[in-house]
């Protein structure tokens, strides 16, 4: 068996069919073919190491991967650029690679650990990122074990396979496999505190990327012509917080481009930002080394995001989503505006405009604590009947920053994930006034005038409310119509807040769960009916008292607390307070 003359030769198969690609005649001059590439060829690749000066490394070609199921070109790395890099660093992805002076592919992947080897790469042959030019798409990668061609000596000692995971790890496999790894940056994150970024983590995990804290942003820098090797940033949130990747432009015809040599998140078509980038410093990792940076200037648009590679256009900007937050320390005489533009899709705004909203009630609030939260929602979209507006008051003993900010994934999915019709999201504003008064009131007593009441009756309450460290009790009377059709026998009447606090469950929790999980299906039937229910019910400062048949079990959902019949069997109470406690009492239908 023939070994290559660089040593350590590792062949990786990749799970992304290599789609025929007929060139055009200016491709055809560019292009160094696949075909053509073999073991022993040297070439240069072009990437930022510092600032945004473009520098040249040298690679050799150890190999190429064949198919089925797909083929990619193994190189080892050299050269002043590469040392000080520690190797094919996140970040370098997209780098672009040239044999004989004609464009051969991008750096897509990087050997996994730091230290031996760590020079090792592989690129996406030219013709599959062509194919994005095209809007051709290509088939996923693959993950896990895949079997190499022929085995290789690796660490003295030959392997038959390789691995494939989708990010770096720590922690070695147990095979003993080598394991390569995209070579992205991660998705750096700015501006939010640590806890908010542990939340964003836990709403992020469905993605490839992997979320990194960064003091970086945007920064004030030339911006320098873009040229293949030039950095780049594809971000999705641009402002007080921020939230994008570096990685570097590979190819450039006219106003359209190439970069990254493999997919950022694989949503396929996209609307992203793309901006300069300023590269600080590369960050050395025992898992991965990674470019640190800021993203500058508005330049274009990403509008495919494949396995391959992202492409778009220099000629135009995505149009994108405001966010703004105003935020009134009232104690102090306080107040900060913070504002955030984003990219316009369902699923990563629901995760990263809760995290806008949070950073900016944090930076306030000089992080958590206890308080109370006039919060006011107001968000704009094209095909919506009118502007949504959502009042509410939250108070935390604990944590109040996190609870203003429980109202907004749900007016979020009014503009992202609306049910009824398509909808242009325009701008959502926040405004929320902070105090370190509790403004509470306890549920003391419910008491009713009769155990029975009649299918058609009424069932009268008296209603005894504390205001916390109030001098004297509340006194409501409330009278319930009871629906004909209202089930005959035992039945509870629940007493308690409207609104989705409950005094055992912290705030951090709720909203973790709101954003965790799948949007709920809608129960309402329209949607003038849940812009109605929305901007109207489930606020904290209403006092809820529901007659709920004996059998049927509660729910934490604001939509499946208003139980229907014909009607609504209950009533609301407003009041100035955050309602705390409950009151059951037993009931008889006849």
């Amino acid at each position: 068996m023939r070994k290559s003359a660089a040593g350590v030769v590792v062949a990786l198969l990749l799970a992304s069919v290599l789609p025929r690609v007929d060139l055009g005649a200016q491709e055809a001059a560019e292009v160094f073919p696949l075909s053509r590439i073999r073991p022993g060829m040297r070439g240069v690749g072009r990437t930022v190491v510092q600032g945004t000066r473009v520098e040249e490394f040298q690679f050799e070609v150890l190999g190429v991967t064949e198919g089925p199921p797909g083929r990619l070109v193994l190189f080892r790395a050299s050269g002043p650029a590469i040392r000080r890099s520690g190797g094919t660093a996140s970040g370098m992805s997209g780098s672009p690679m040239y044999i004989d002076g004609r464009f051969a592919g991008a750096l897509s992947y990087g050997y996994r650990s730091a230290g031996p080897d760590s020079d090792l790469g592989l690129f996406t042959p030219a013709e599959a990122m062509l194919s994005l030019l095209r809007d051709e798409r290509a088939q996923g990668p693959a993950r896990g074990v895949v079997a190499l061609q022929e085995p290789v000596r690796f660490r003295g000692r030959w392997v038959r396979a390789v691995k494939l995971a989708d990010r770096p790890t720590a922690e070695e496999d147990s095979s003993g496999l080598p394991t390569f790894v995209p070579a992205a940056s991660p998705l750096l994150v700015s501006g939010i505190s640590d806890r908010a970024f542990r939340l964003l983590q836990r709403t992020l995990r469905y993605a490839d990327v992997v979320p990194v804290q960064s003091y970086g942003g945007v920064g004030r820098f030339p911006t320098p012509p873009l040229v293949p090797g030039s950095a780049v940033g594809v971000v999705l949130v641009r402002g007080d917080v921020n939230a994008w990747s570096i990685g570097t432009l590979s190819y450039r015809r006219g106003n359209r481009f190439l970069a990254f040599g493999h997919r950022l998140f694989g949503f396929g078509s996209v609307d992203f930002l793309l901006t300069a980038a300023y590269v600080h410093t590369v960050v050395r990792s025992t898992e991965f080394p990674f470019k640190e940076g800021d993203i500058g200037e508005a330049v274009g648009t990403v509008t495919q995001d494949r396995t391959a590679g992202v492409a778009g256009t220099l000629d135009r900007l995505p149009r994108v989503f405001n966010v703004t937050v105003t935020v009134t320390d009232q104690e102090r005489a306080r107040t900060l505006r913070r504002s955030a533009q984003m990219v316009r899709r369902s699923d990563l705004a629901h995760s990263l405009v809760p995290q806008v909203v949070l950073a900016a009630v944090e930076q306030a609030w000089d992080g958590s604590g206890a308080g109370t939260a006039e919060v006011r929602i107001s968000a704009r979209g094209g095909g919506l009947p009118r502007p949504v507006e959502r009042t509410n008051v939250f108070y935390s003993a604990q944590d109040v920053a996190t609870a203003a900010v429980l109202d907004v994934p749900d007016a979020v999915r009014f503009l992202f994930g609306n049910e009824f019709g398509p909808v242009n999201p325009v701008d959502l504003h926040v405004d929320v006034r902070l105090s370190r008064q509790r403004r509470t009131v306890s549920v003391v007593e419910a008491e009713v005038a009769s155990r029975t009441v009649p299918q058609g009756g009424r069932l009268r309450v008296r209603l005894q409310l504390r205001p916390f460290q109030g001098a004297e009790t509340v006194s409501r009377v409330v009278e319930i119509e009871i629906p004909r059709n209202f089930p005959r026998g035992p039945a509870l009447l629940v007493v308690g807040s409207a609104g989705i606090q409950r005094d055992n469950v912290p705030p951090a929790a709720l909203l973790a769960d709101k954003l965790g999980g799948e949007p709920p299906a809608s129960t309402f039937r329209d949607l003038r009916e849940a812009l109605e229910f929305f901007e109207d019910f489930g606020r904290n400062t209403d006092v809820l008292l529901q007659l709920v048949p004996v059998g049927v079990p509660p729910s934490d959902d604001p939509q499946k607390r208003f139980i229907y019949f014909d009607e609504f069997a209950g009533r609301l109470v407003r009041t100035p307070w955050v309602v705390k406690g409950e009151q059951v009492v037993p009931i008889v239908v006849e």
